[in-house]
């Protein structure tokens, strides 16, 4: 009998205008040259940013600017690679600051270009 694999891809919350942090647990710990790369789910736009880290528990990622491509609600797909090895994989969505994680709605991602209807 031929099993698989499943895990639950929990996605990473970035607030726009505020420090770009995210934390995660990569295949190995020692690395030479960490790059991360990020494509934009709906334009296929890829970026690939400059970044700092620091490692405790986690592997904490800090995108040092923030990237023009940002904008409320985009999401993305990331690869954190050191060279061609692939350290960890995943997706991240940019939210407008103080949104509610735990209760988030697509409403709430309001601004003053564009009006959601309920």
């Amino acid at each position: 009998m031929v099993g698989f694999f499943y895990t639950k891809i929990k996605m990473k919350v970035l607030f726009l205008n505020e420090p770009l942090t995210f934390s995660c647990i990569p295949r190995k710990y020692n690395f030479e040259t960490l790059s991360l790369t990020l494509r934009n789910e709906l334009t296929d736009v890829e970026i690939t940013p400059e970044i700092t880290y620091t490692i405790d528990n986690k592997l904490n990622i800090t995108i040092d600017e923030q990237p023009t491509d940002f904008t409320i609600q985009n999401k993305y797909e990331f690869t954190l690679k050191d060279g061609d090895y692939l350290l960890y994989c995943g997706k991240l969505i940019v939210l407008k600051q103080d949104t509610d994680v735990q209760n988030y709605e697509y409403n709430t991602q309001k601004d003053e270009y564009f009006q959601f209807k309920e």
